[in-house]
């Protein structure tokens, strides 16, 4: 293990010739499972700082500067990183990226993990184009700490007339399920009175989490803050 900083570069310089400021850029090699990927290394220098610290063995090549001897990344799954790519590296002139929504959740889940700060925006503002269902949205919020999507999620299934399904409810959890309901109930009992009954649906659009959520959402919102 060793640091990113400081790896060869193997092109050969005139004596007159000097670096440019910002476009002269070393590269890394990663394997990801069977693969392997040659990236410019500036993205990863960060991330990857405080784990890469130990000089190579005496007359070891650098890791992560051949295929030989590739920079190898645990533990995550190859078209995710080939994902996170794309945006970090885009082959061609960027106007408006254009991916579909499980590339951009891989992209998340990579910036998240390597706190890509700017990418991690960019991925949360596309998939939010694209649009989510209100249990996937909350999934996602709980996996990738955004808390917004926690609380629209939360949300959009108290305030919504169809009720939880088995499914959905098992996914999401059965005390929060559960919670949920407490909530629905809430606003009906608000809402009705004997004068109109016919209008209990109408209940779920006063629906508010706030309060019986309120510790889930102080504790997400503490995580998701670690990102902005």
């Amino acid at each position: 293990m060793h640091t990113l900083r400081g790896l060869p570069v193997p092109v050969p310089l005139g004596n007159t010739s000097s670096s440019g400021p910002d476009y002269y850029l070393e590269s890394i090699i990663f394997k990801v499972e069977d693969r392997l990927f040659k990236v410019p290394r500036y993205h990863f220098e960060q991330p990857f700082a405080s784990t890469l610290t130990l000089p190579p063995a005496k007359d070891a090549q650098a890791e992560g500067n051949s295929n030989d001897n590739p920079f190898i990344l645990h533990g995550i799954s190859s078209i995710d990183f080939q994902r996170l790519l794309k945006v970090l590296y885009p082959l061609d002139v960027p106007q408006i990226l254009t991916m579909p929504k499980e590339d951009w959740i891989s992209v998340l889940k990579l910036a998240t993990m390597w706190c890509f700060i700017a990418v991690r925006s960019l991925a949360i503002q596309q998939i939010d184009l694209l649009g989510l269902q209100s249990v996937e949205r909350i999934l996602l919020a709980r996996g990738y700490h955004v808390s917004s999507w926690l609380r629209t999620g939360y949300t959009e299934l108290a305030r919504r007339e169809e009720g939880i399904s088995l499914e959905d409810a098992e996914k999401i959890g059965w005390k929060t399920t559960v919670q949920l309901y407490q909530v629905r109930e809430t606003a009906i009992k608000n809402y009705t009175t004997p004068y109109r009954p016919q209008y209990w649906q109408s209940g779920f659009q006063n629906a508010d989490v706030e309060t019986t959520f309120r510790e889930e959402f102080r504790l997400a919102d503490a995580a998701s803050a670690v990102y902005s």
